[in-house]
């Protein structure tokens, strides 16, 4: 099998978007075309052209997410991404060091999302990784590689996954003919694959140096300076190390942690923390592990100030941890036991000597500090745009069920009616019980009875009659409506009194339908109080909702 570049939009270029260039040796390369701010312009200008001024969440790319979601998330991590790794392809770590690290790749990963770029067989290339979640444990990278002379236009596309429980298929690449596995001993055969692998690989080692313990006990720590009270946390990484203690890998509330010199992290720099935040920071969520112990109860980070402080500043509840050694705390959620492979890389600063102070006022002080960075909400438009394109995804999900699609509308009834007051689930109606009920405010008296069938069941026969399944679900509703409107016995007090019910049977997807079917469909919703929608009608519901919002 011979791997290819794949055309899906033709893009021309446009302003350069800020971005920072990271070089991984100790000096330039020039031969080496950063290429992030060059793929940048390129989507900027395609979606400019499109009229999108909102770019990411805007209209026309939530109708590239709904038809072809790979691209519109190439598109959006494209521009989301900040940092152009420039890398050596003489440097690159072989594939057998490659398959050794495949472990490390999920217990400490990659950042959601990552760029690099190096030059290789006689072209610039940019790849851009994405990470994602595997459900049931594990994680795998989506890999796209890039070249300056196509740009956007044509692509190559893999998936390589770190799963410990899952590990296979280990390496899927795509083709024309759609995803294709190849086995670890063949990676060799498609060199473009193996690329991908190596850069993986290499992006990984940057971000993750190897710090040995005899590398800790020869830097400052152990001479007379103000951080040799440091010598404890040296001691239990050496005997962590040695395999003589246990390291817990944990999630912790931030409230428990005690930062052993507060001085230091009162006199921390504001700017030092800005800058240092987004290491720290992935898609939202705390991703640098702090390094514990545990003393007299409490946890202490004598280690991860920057880390520790940007937590503090984001106000998060709980972070990612490691504890060194045993310990006994409530609230403490254990994620993984072992040893020296689950120690994060450790960050050793000098610090000034400590001022006299008490604990209460140094934590008041630490805390007025921190307020100048407290992260803006974000906006009603952001937080619909993100509801779109989860549901986009869940909607393409091979393996998804019918509760899927069901819980998911109970987390955002926005999705069925935004002027809803409350939604209520498997809610029973005399005999019969109904999927969800929308219910509006008193003054309206009003309820909708929502039926939920699958995305990818038909609404017509051939004949363009409805299929069965769908009059059968029409007819439930009217049942449902009867039973309200008789006040039968079997239902919540709140549903009892004069109500004024109306029904929605949502099944299907608008791709999957005629011209003529979809004519048909408006004309019977046009005369029925129960209507039949498709999870495609659905957003562009909510679609026609943010439109609006960014009107205004």
């Amino acid at each position: 099998m011979i791997a290819g570049y794949f055309k899906f939009h033709e893009a021309r270029p446009i302003q350069l978007a800020y971005h920072q260039i990271l070089i991984v040796r100790s000096e330039i390369v020039s031969s080496v075309v950063p290429m992030l701010g060059i793929l940048q312009k390129l989507v900027w200008r395609k979606l400019s052209a499109e009229g999108d001024e909102h770019l990411n969440g805007g209209a026309t790319m939530r109708s590239l997410y709904k038809a072809q979601r790979f691209v519109a998330e190439l598109y959006a991590g494209l521009l989301a991404s900040r940092v152009d790794t420039i890398l050596e392809e003489k440097k690159l770590p072989n594939i057998e060091e490659c398959l050794a690290s495949i472990e490390a790749l999920e217990r400490n990963p990659l950042k959601s999302l990552s760029f690099a770029s190096l030059f290789w067989n006689g072209q610039d290339l940019g790849i851009h990784i994405a990470r994602h979640e595997l459900k049931g444990g594990g994680l795998f990278y989506e890999v796209t590689l890039m070249n300056r002379e196509d740009g956007i236009d044509r692509m190559i596309r893999a998936e390589i996954r770190a799963a410990r429980t899952q590990p296979e298929p280990f390496a899927s690449i795509f083709s024309t003919n759609g995803w294709s596995q190849v086995p670890r001993e063949q990676l060799s055969s498609i060199p473009e694959l193996a690329l991908m692998i190596q850069v993986i690989v290499a992006l990984h080692q940057w971000r993750y140096p190897k710090i040995s313990i005899v590398d800790l006990e020869k830097s400052d720590l152990g001479s007379n300076t103000p951080r040799s009270e440091n010598r404890e946390l040296v001691k239990l990484c050496a005997l962590a190390m040695q395999g003589k203690i246990p390291c817990t890998r944990v999630t912790v509330p931030l409230d428990a942690i005690v930062p052993k010199d507060m001085p230091h992290a009162l006199n921390y720099p504001i700017e030092d923390i800005r800058r240092l935040r987004d290491a720290h920071i992935d898609g939202g969520q705390a991703s640098s592990a702090l390094l514990l112990y545990q003393r007299g109860g409490k946890f202490i980070m004598d280690d991860d100030y920057s880390a520790f402080l940007s937590y503090k500043s984001l106000g998060f509840k709980r972070v990612p941890a490691v504890v060194i050694g045993r310990f006994h705390a409530p609230g403490i959620e254990v994620l993984e036991t072992g040893g020296r492979e689950l120690i994060p890389p450790i960050l050793v600063e000098r610090r000034p000597h400590p001022v006299p102070s008490t604990p209460e006022d140094d934590a008041r002080r630490l805390e007025w500090k921190l307020q100048v960075l407290k992260p803006s909400r974000p906006t009603a438009i952001q937080n619909l745009s993100k509801i779109y394109f989860e549901f986009c995804h869940l909607l393409e999900r091979r393996r998804k069920l019918e509760v899927d699609l069901h819980q998911f509308l109970v987390r955002h009834p926005v999705m069925l009616d935004a002027h809803a007051a409350q939604v209520h689930s498997e809610v029973r109606v005399g005999r019969y019980r109904a999927d969800l009920v929308l219910r509006y405010e008193q003054s309206d008296k009003r309820v909708l009875l929502v039926e939920l069938e699958r995305d990818d069941d038909r609404i017509f026969k051939k004949n363009n009659r409805l299929v069965d399944k769908v009059a059968h679900a029409t007819q439930q509703i009217e049942d449902w409506i009867t039973q309200i409107r008789g006040n039968a016995p079997e239902m919540p007090a709140w549903l009892k009194g004069e109500y004024l019910p109306a029904g929605l049977v949502v099944i299907g997807r608008s791709t999957h339908l005629t011209n003529e079917q979809k004519e048909t469909l408006f004309n019977i919703n046009s005369n029925r109080l129960v209507k039949i929608i498709t999870y495609d009608d659905l957003l562009e519901r909510l679609n026609r909702l943010i439109v609006s919002m960014e009107r205004t």
